[in-house]
C-alpha cells in the first residue's frame, strides 16, 4: 500500500480503524483495569487506596512518553516510533502479567503507558501529515468517536474479563490486543516525508515546544481539547453511580445506557462528518460548543426537576454525543499550523488530555454531594468554560484561521 492510496474513499474506513485503534490504546489499557481493583488489592493484601498508584504511574508514564515520542517520531518517522511503542507496551503488559509484588506492577504499568503513549500521539500526527482543511476534520472527528468511546465501554468488557478469571487475564488480553494492532499497522506506509522530518538536539526541541505553546490558534485549540475531555471524564467517573445508585438501574439496564451513549459519539462524528462538507471548521466548531453546553445546562435543569432516566438518558445522548465532534476539530485547529514536529504539537495535545482527565477525577472525589446534581453541575460549570474560551478566540481571532483549515 502507497501513501497516496490512504486518501483514497475505499481505503477510507482501514485508516480510521487503524488510527481509532491507536488513538485508543491508552484509554483501553487504563479503563479495561479499573474493575480489577479489588482483586489486585486481595492478591497482593493492600489497599484498594495504594492499587491507585498503578493508575497514578500509568499517567505519569503516558505524559513522560508522549514528551519523547513526539521528537522521536518526527525525526525517524512514524512507522518505527509506533512499532517501537507497541513493542515496549506488549512486552510491560507481559510483565504485568507476572508481577509478584504491587510496586512491581506500578513500575510495569509505567513503562507500559510509555510505550502506548506513542499510538495516541502518531494517530493525530499520522492523520496531519495525510490531510488539511476540512478533510483533516473529518478524519480526526472519526478517529476521535472511537477513541472516547472507549472509556465508556472498556470497563464493561474488563468486567466481563473478570468473570471468566482473574486480573491477570485483563493485562494477556492487552498484550494480545497490542500484538494484533502491531501486525494491522505494519501494513500502513510510512506518512512522514524525508523533506518533512526533523533533526533537533534536546535543546532544540526544548525551543520547538516553547514555540508551538506560544502558537495562538493552538492555545485556544487545546483550551477547547481539555474542556471536552473534563466533560467526557465527568460523565465516565459519575455515570455509574447516578443511574444504578440514585436512578435505580439495573446493571443490565445501566450496560445498555453506557452502549447507546457510545453510539451517540460515533453517530457525532458522522454528522461532523457531513456537516464538514458545508461549513468552515471553525464554524462547525463553534455550533457544537453550543450545543453541548445547552445540553449541559438543560440536564441541570432536568436534574433539579425530574428524576427521570427517560429524561436525563436522552439530553446525555446529545450532549455526550457532540463530543467526538468537538474533539475532532478542536485538535484540527491545534495541529493545522504545524506542517513541521507535528508529533510534538500531538504530545502536547494528549498530555493535556491526560492531565484534565487525572484533574477532573481527583476533584470530583473531593466534591461531596447528590451524584446527579454533582454531574450535572460539574458539567455546566464546564460548559461555562468552553462557551468563554469560544467567545474569547472569537474576538481574539476573528474569522481567521490557522493556515490550511478552510
Amino acid at each position: 500500500m502507497q501513501v497516496s492510496d490512504l486518501t483514497k474513499p475505499e481505503h477510507r474506513w482501514f485508516l480510521w480503524v487503524t488510527m481509532a485503534t491507536l488513538a485508543a490504546f491508552t484509554a483501553i489499557a487504563t479503563d479495561l483495569y479499573l474493575p480489577a481493583f479489588t482483586q489486585v488489592a486481595t492478591d497482593f493484601d493492600v489497599t484498594t487506596k495504594e492499587v491507585q498508584f498503578t493508575l497514578f504511574s500509568f499517567f505519569v508514564g503516558m505524559a513522560f512518553g508522549q514528551l519523547i515520542w513526539g521528537p522521536f517520531s518526527d525525526r525517524h518517522g512514524r512507522k518505527p516510533a509506533v512499532l517501537l511503542g507497541i513493542g515496549i507496551f506488549i512486552l510491560a503488559s507481559i510483565a504485568c502479567v507476572f508481577a509478584p509484588n504491587l510496586w512491581f506492577l506500578v513500575i510495569a504499568r509505567a513503562v507500559q503507558a510509555f510505550g502506548g503513549s506513542v499510538t495516541m500521539l502518531a494517530s493525530r500526527a499520522i492523520v496531519r501529515d495525510l490531510f488539511t482543511g476540512n478533510e483533516m476534520a473529518r478524519t480526526m472527528s472519526a478517529v476521535s468517536s472511537i477513541f472516547m468511546a472507549a472509556p465508556i465501554l472498556a470497563p464493561t468488557l474488563g468486567a466481563g474479563i473478570l468473570a471468566f478469571g482473574s486480573w491477570h487475564l485483563i493485562f494477556v488480553g492487552l498484550a494480545i490486543f497490542g500484538a494484533l494492532a502491531g501486525l494491522n499497522f505494519m501494513r500502513m506506509p510510512e506518512t512522514l516525508s524525508a523533506e518533512a522530518r526533523t533533526n533537533l538536539g534536546l535543546r532544540e526541541i526544548l525551543v520547538k515546544y516553547g514555540q508551538i505553546s506560544k502558537n495562538v490558534e493552538f492555545r485556544f485549540a487545546i483550551m477547547q481539547v481539555m474542556s471536552q475531555t473534563l466533560m467526557l471524564f465527568t460523565y465516565v467517573t459519575m455515570i455509574p453511580s447516578v443511574m444504578m445508585v440514585e436512578l435505580g438501574l439495573t446493571p443490565g439496564e445501566f450496560g445498555i445506557m453506557f452502549g447507546t451513549n457510545a453510539l451517540a459519539l460515533i453517530a457525532g462524528s458522522q454528522v461532523n462528518f457531513r456537516i464538514l462538507k458545508r461549513v468552515s471548521v471553525r464554524k462547525a466548531l463553534k455550533w457544537f460548543v453550543i450545543v453541548q453546553a445547552s445540553g449541559a445546562f438543560v440536564l441541570l435543569f432536568a436534574a433539579n426537576t425530574w428524576h427521570s432516566v427517560w429524561v436525563i438518558v436522552p439530553i446525555l445522548m446529545v450532549t455526550i454525543g457532540v463530543g467526538s465532534s468537538i474533539a475532532g476539530n478542536s485538535t484540527t485547529l491545534a495541529l493545522a499550523p504545524f506542517t513541521s514536529g507535528a508529533a510534538q504539537a500531538s504530545g502536547v495535545v494528549g498530555i493535556a488530555q491526560s492531565l484534565a482527565a487525572a484533574l477532573i477525577s481527583g476533584l470530583l472525589s473531593l466534591i461531596s454531594g447528590e451524584p446527579l446534581i454533582k454531574m450535572t453541575f460539574t458539567m455546566a460549570t464546564i460548559a461555562t468554560i468552553a462557551i468563554t474560551v469560544l467567545i474569547i478566540r472569537e474576538r481574539r481571532l476573528g474569522k481567521d484561521t490557522p493556515r490550511g483549515i478552510n
